[in-house]
């Protein structure tokens, strides 16, 4: 293959074959060749983030993976460096995106999946569109089968500081000063899009789980790795926060303690639900600073880990 996707760092806009989809999507590939000699192509890892994000919450975990295996980050259109879609930002759509992503890149399966937070339905919708012959693995995130809403008056109780100072992010991030900055600014930037995309999320997670139903093994043996990161440690520290400074109301207090008192059980439940997803599946608990729903840029080894163990490589 003499695609520049297929070897060495590269990042660049990439057209799209159907122009009624959008003009590009942006993509970043580093790791070693993937064909092995006399052998069978390695899978590629591929990356789909959360509701949001973009690549750059990722580069922490992207030059871990690269030591050993061929990873690719990219935008979905809309969010950070990808022009906005024509196209409803269903997961439907998204998947078919990209999908024309990987083609025009060339980029052939087989695919070993990562999928954090809303992206793991996505990569979930892309096994469901493209089966196990295609998608030999996946990493699924701290994403429930089922999102449970949060109460939506959640945000008074930070007052006028910061999620990412109050949870901790500011403080154990394992990324350079600068990545991180881009982190913080490519959300701002992608909030537009967040919110189309928030508004759909619930109509197609509900037409996956009923096409995938739970029990139903669509891996087949292909390895499954489901990480949870338990986002209740998150809104603990919100909560607390929120009572020491005196911010939001009675009623908001009120409601994130009850949703709390369930949220990470809850929440492991959702997440377990997907190990029926394979016949070889395990269940990975984050650990101290890692308990956070923001890990790959707390504790990227820890989905590193769990990548390599799909991908064979680690026992």
């Amino acid at each position: 293959m003499t695609t520049p996707w297929n070897k060495g760092t590269h990042s660049a806009l990439v057209p799209l074959p159907e122009p009624e989809t959008g003009p590009s999507l942006f993509l970043s590939a580093a790791g070693p060749e993937r064909q092995q000699p006399n052998g069978p192509l390695a899978p590629a890892v591929i990356i789909e983030a959360g509701l949001g994000s973009s690549h750059v919450e990722w580069v922490a975990v992207q030059r871990l993976l690269a030591a050993r295996a061929r990873v690719y980050t990219y935008d979905r259109a809309g969010y950070g460096r990808s022009p906005p879609s024509p196209l409803a930002a269903t997961a439907h759509n998204r998947v078919h995106e990209l999908t024309q992503l990987l083609d025009a890149a060339q980029i052939p399966p087989p695919y070993v999946l990562v999928g954090h937070s809303y992206g793991g339905v996505l990569v979930r919708e892309f096994l469901r569109q493209r089966g196990p012959d295609v998608v030999v693995g996946m990493v699924i995130v701290d994403s429930p089968r089922a999102q449970t809403p949060l109460p939506p008056d959640w945000p008074s109780l930070m007052g006028e500081s910061d999620y990412y100072a109050i949870v901790g992010l500011d403080e154990n991030v394992a990324v350079a000063p600068e990545e991180y900055r881009a982190i913080k600014e490519d959300e701002v930037r992608n909030r537009a899009t967040a919110e189309a995309e928030l508004a759909l999320i619930a109509a197609g997670t509900k037409d996956l789980n009923e096409a995938i139903p739970e029990g139903m093994q669509a891996l087949g043996d292909g390895r499954l790795s489901v990480i949870f990161a338990n986002e209740s440690v998150d809104f603990g520290k919100v909560y607390a926060y929120g009572v020491e400074h005196g911010h939001g109301t009675e009623d908001a207090r009120r409601h994130l303690a009850e949703r709390l008192a369930v949220m990470e059980e809850m929440d492991e439940r959702g997440q377990r639900a997907h190990l029926s997803l394979s016949s070889r599946s395990r269940f990975a608990y984050a650990k101290g600073k890692a308990r956070t729903h923001n890990l790959q840029i707390v504790a990227p080894e820890v989905i590193r880990d769990e990548v390599f163990w799909v991908l064979g490589l680690v026992d």
